[in-house]
C-alpha cells in the first residue's frame, strides 16, 4: 500500500553540508504527532526545499508526474525503509553542480583531458542508440532523504534516487519512433551504476548509506495523459550496485480493457458502483477512476464523480450512495479519494483509507 507523508508543521535546523567529510549529515529537532491523521505516514523531518525542486516543479508542474514520481519513489522506498522507523526530507545531498555533473554532457569537439562532465548519465557524444546518433536520454533527476532518529538528532540513513528518462533527439526534439525495451533496459542499468559510483567517488558522506536507485519513464502526453510510471530499480549498499530489477508499474483508468485484463475483480467491482450510482442520478452521471499498480497490486484509486445536482438534498443522497458503495463493493483493501462535483463545481469529497470506513465531507461555500 503506498505510504503517504505528513506534511512538515515542525521546521528543523538545515542539514550540515556534504563537503569533503565521510560523517553521514545530522539534523537536530522535532517532529510532528501523527495520531490525528488516518493512514500510515511517513513523520517528516523539515530540512529546508530540495535541491532541484524548483526545476522540478516548472517542468512536471503541468503533468501527471509532478505526483505519480514522489508518490511512486516513496512506494518503492518502503521495502527498505519503513515508515515505522525512518523519517522522510526533501533531498539536498545532491548540489547543483552535482546535478550538472549528471544531467549535462561534454560538446562534441572536446577532447578526453578536456572533459568536465565524466559521471555524466547522458550518452557520450559520438554513441548512437536505436539509429538515434547522441541522443538525449535522461530529463531530470530527484532525490528522497530518509533518517534514523538517534537521541535527539535525526542521522541520515537512507538515500532514494529516481533517474527519470525521456529519450529525445541531440537537439531535444521528440524521436520518431520509441526505443526498444532492451536498449532502455541497457541503458537504464549504465545509468544506475553510474549514480552510484558518482556517490562512492565524490561524495564522502554518503559513501556508506544505503541507495536506492530507480528509473522513471516520463509520461508522453501525446498518448496519455497517465502513462508515466516506474520501470527499474536497484538497491545499492556496501559499495556494491544492487542487481538491477523489473518493476511494474501502471496507471491504469477505470473502465478501460486495460483495466479489465489486470484487474478483472475490481473492474466488476467497480462497473458496479457505477452503474448503481446512474440509476440513482436523477440526471446524466459519470464516474472515471485512476488506479496505481505496482507490480500488479493496486495501490490507491482516485474516482472522479460528475453529477448534474440541483438540490442540498439531492447532493446528500447520490454523495451517500456514492460513499456506501466505495466503502462496501471493492473486494481488494486500498485507499479510494473520490472528488464529488456538480456543474464542474467541487461539491464533496470521499475518503476511504486501507482497513477503514469510507468518509465524506460536504463543503458548504
Amino acid at each position: 500500500m503506498m505510504k503517504k507523508t505528513l506534511s512538515a508543521v515542525v521546521a528543523l535546523c538545515i542539514l550540515t553540508g556534504c563537503g569533503g567529510s565521510s560523517k553521514a549529515p545530522t539534523s537536530k529537532g522535532s517532529t510532528a504527532s501523527t495520531e490525528s491523521f488516518t493512514g500510515d505516514y511517513y513523520n517528516m523531518i523539515n530540512t529546508g526545499r530540495g535541491t532541484n525542486s524548483e526545476n522540478f516543479y516548472l517542468e512536471f508542474s503541468n503533468t501527471k508526474d509532478l505526483v505519480t514520481i514522489g508518490s511512486g519513489l516513496q512506494i518503492l522506498s518502503t521495502s527498505h525503509y519503513s515508515t515505522s522507523s525512518y523519517y522522510l526530507a526533501e533531498g539536498r545531498q545532491l548540489n547543483n553542480n552535482d546535478l550538472s555533473q549528471l544531467l549535462k554532457r561534454d560538446g562534441a569537439n572536446v577532447k578526453k583531458e578536456d572533459k568536465q562532465y565524466n559521471y555524466t548519465l547522458q550518452v557520450e557524444h559520438g554513441n548512437t542508440l536505436d539509429g538515434v546518433k547522441d541522443p538525449i536520454m535522461v530529463d531530470n533527476l530527484t532525490e528522497q532523504d530518509y533518517y534514523k532518529k538517534s537521541g535527539t538528532k535525526y542521522e541520515l540513513s537512507g538515500l532514494s534516487f529516481a533517474i527519470i528518462i525521456d529519450p529525445r533527439t541531440e537537439d531535444n526534439k521528440k524521436l520518431d519512433k520509441k526505443m526498444s525495451d532492451a536498449t532502455i533496459k541497457s541503458f537504464s542499468n549504465t545509468a544506475i551504476k553510474k549514480l552510484y559510483e558518482y556517490i562512492q567517488k565524490k561524495k564522502k558522506s554518503l559513501k556508506d548509506i544505503p541507495c536506492l536507485i530507480t528509473i522513471y519513464q516520463a509520461n508522453d502526453n501525446e498518448k496519455s495523459e497517465i502513462n508515466g510510471n516506474y520501470i527499474y530499480q536497484a538497491y545499492c549498499s556496501d559499495g556494491k550496485v544492487g542487481g538491477m530489477s523489473r518493476v511494474v508499474h501502471e496507471n491504469v483508468t477505470f473502465t478501460s480493457s486495460r483495466a479489465k485484463a489486470l484487474d478483472p475483480t475490481t473492474y466488476a467491482d467497480f462497473s458496479t458502483i457505477k452503474d448503481v450510482v446512474k440509476k440513482s442520478s436523477t440526471e446524466a452521471a459519470g464516474l472515471v477512476g485512476e488506479a496505481q499498480y505496482i507490480n500488479k497490486t493496486i495501490q490507491s484509486m482516485k474516482i472522479t464523480a460528475h453529477f448534474n445536482i440541483k438540490t442540498y438534498t439531492e447532493l446528500l443522497y447520490i454523495t451517500s450512495v456514492l460513499a456506501d458503495h466505495i466503502g462496501n463493493k471493492f473486494t481488494s483493501d486500498f485507499t479510494v479519494k473520490c472528488l464529488v462535483y456538480s456543474q464542474d463545481k467541487l461539491m464533496a469529497v470521499i475518503i476511504k483509507n486501507k482497513g477503514e470506513s469510507a468518509h465524506t465531507t460536504i463543503i458548504e461555500q
